[in-house]
């Protein structure tokens, strides 16, 4: 399975370290001790410390608040006290502290064990390009680093139970810990995959909407994990059967065409969604936006395809446009990128994140109109939730001041953001969604499979955000453009996209 990916987010014990198994062992000590006091002083005793409550109730949360889990499990209540309370005194704190205590203890007189395979597979993920950060909730996380050996070279940022404190971060099932680790990676959440053996580590890895979590069978099982909320669950990361995308110089794509069998045996037995781009996929691409045209000859091509298989068309174009331009009642069309979309049976879906800028459009056009007046060949396009700059006509010494200009103005509106394609710069609303979340949000829509397969042909740059982040998908590049792309395969012209539909029509 692929996935796009640019940061993996690791627990610490479980995961890196076999410590787990010393952090319960000095738990048990901590409440067995204060068991026996408790006897002592002819108070009830309670329950005895087991190997499901670290897991229930202790692990990878940070100390007090498993102290505190802990004692409420048995109907008990301490006042909390401070950090700075003696080990061992009758308080929340107290019993944290002597925790840490025996923990220390533990881990001086036996050392520190690591999950080889784990470590062995981040280090190769790190090798692919992919940025490593671990989380703790111990405040001991660097010491046992260090005792490790593991202090310098693997990760590329430590968020541990001191920063935790330092920085007011709520423990797990919240997800601030693991939050605050893309930040310090410098990536978003859903470009960011979690690795974590505890219950409550899984459910903030859910709760943070993280891409993949990754739940290791470890101090709780497979079926505990995948219930709060792992996607997949493995006793080691070396079980994983994940691949990266990676980009690569759309000249090194094979071609879709020549490897047509190979495509047929290894993806369309199942029958998969097809999504389709129209400049420059189904249409030519114009030096005037508004003469594009698709031809009789694709447009049946099309329509034939959608007696086979479930079509979408996904466009930059308004919604209204592409739909008029194609002409083919029963599609899907997505408009704007996917900011807009429509349906058979008057399906109708529209982002309502992006309805709230809608009116900074009116008043930036006018703006950018003047700024680029004095540039001759810029055409503006309006859409509903994007304004389009095209600049094909523009002689190529003024093409960066284009860029410049439209950039000066943009800001004064953090709203709003530019994206490049073929000659355009597209204005959208600042909020994450784009044609792959258009394509995913359609999946759903389009099929009763969990996981749908489905091919993904488009021309520009603004299509790499399908090829990039759609899961269980086939990208197809048509032509060529100036960046690394995430495709599967290319084709070279409309001839080629016209000899590939043929062929999926008869498969």
């Amino acid at each position: 399975m692929k996935y796009y990916l640019k940061a993996i987010i690791t627990d610490l014990d479980g995961v890196i370290t076999s410590t787990a198994r010393q952090h319960e062992k000095a738990w048990r000590k901590t409440f067995d001790d204060y068991n026996e006091r408790r006897k002592r002083e002819w108070k009830k005793e309670f329950l005895p410390f087991s190997e499901n409550d670290y897991a229930r109730y202790i692990n990878g949360i940070p100390r007090y608040d498993g102290v505190n889990n802990f004692l409420v499990s048995r109907g008990l209540e301490l006042p909390f006290g401070s950090p700075e309370d003696a080990a061992g005194f009758q308080t929340v704190c107290g019993l944290g502290n002597l925790k840490n205590q025996n923990f220390r203890q533990v881990i001086e007189e036996e050392g520190v064990d690591i999950f080889e395979k784990n470590v062995q597979q981040l280090r190769d993920w790190k090798k692919q390009g992919l940025k490593i950060g671990l989380i703790s909730a111990s405040r001991n996380c660097r010491e046992i680093l260090k005792l490790a050996g593991l202090q310098n070279d693997l990760f590329d940022t430590v968020v541990d139970g001191i920063t935790s404190a330092e920085r007011n971060i709520e423990g797990k099932p919240a997800p601030g810990i693991f939050l605050e680790a893309a930040k310090e990676l410098g990536v978003k959440p859903d470009l960011a995959m979690i690795i974590e053996d505890a219950q409550a580590g899984v459910e903030a890895g859910r709760n943070g909407n993280f891409r993949l979590i990754i739940g290791i069978e470890n101090a709780s099982s497979k079926e505990e994990l995948l219930e709060h909320g792992a996607h997949l669950a493995v006793k080691n990361l070396q079980e994983l059967d994940l691949e990266f995308k990676k980009g690569r110089e759309p000249k090194e794509l094979p071609s879709a065409i020549e490897n047509f069998p190979e495509i047929k045996e290894k993806y369309l037995q199942k029958k998969p969604l097809l999504f389709l781009d129209f400049d420059g996929t189904l249409a030519p691409i114009v030096e005037h936006h508004a003469d594009a045209a698709i031809s009789e000859e694709m447009r049946e091509l099309v329509r034939k395809l959608a007696e086979v298989y479930p079509v979408a068309v996904i466009s930059g174009r308004g919604m209204g446009d592409v739909k008029q331009r194609v002409n083919l009642p029963g599609l899907y069309y997505a408009g704007s990128h996917g900011y807009e979309i429509s349906g058979p049976d008057g399906f109708f879906k529209e982002n309502e994140e992006a309805q709230k800028v809608l009116p900074l459009f009116d008043e930036i056009e006018p703006i950018l109109r003047e700024q680029l007046q004095g540039i001759k060949g810029v055409d503006f396009e309006r859409k509903k939730f994007t304004l389009a700059i095209h600049y094909r006509q523009v002689k190529p010494e003024f093409e960066q001041e284009v860029h410049d200009r439209v950039n000066g103005v943009l800001r004064d509106y953090p709203e709003l953001t530019a994206a490049g394609g073929k000659k355009v710069i597209e204005i959208r609303p600042n909020i994450d969604w784009h044609k792959g979340r258009a394509v995913e949000f359609l999946k759903r829509e389009l099929s009763n499979q969990e996981n749908p397969f489905s091919i993904y042909v488009g021309d520009d740059v603004t299509d790499e955000d399908a090829f990039r982040e759609v899961d269980h998908s086939l990208g197809i590049l048509v032509g060529d453009h100036d960046q690394d792309t995430f495709a599967d395969y290319s084709l070279q012209d409309l001839e080629e996209v016209k000899t590939f539909f043929r062929n999926l029509i008869k498969t």
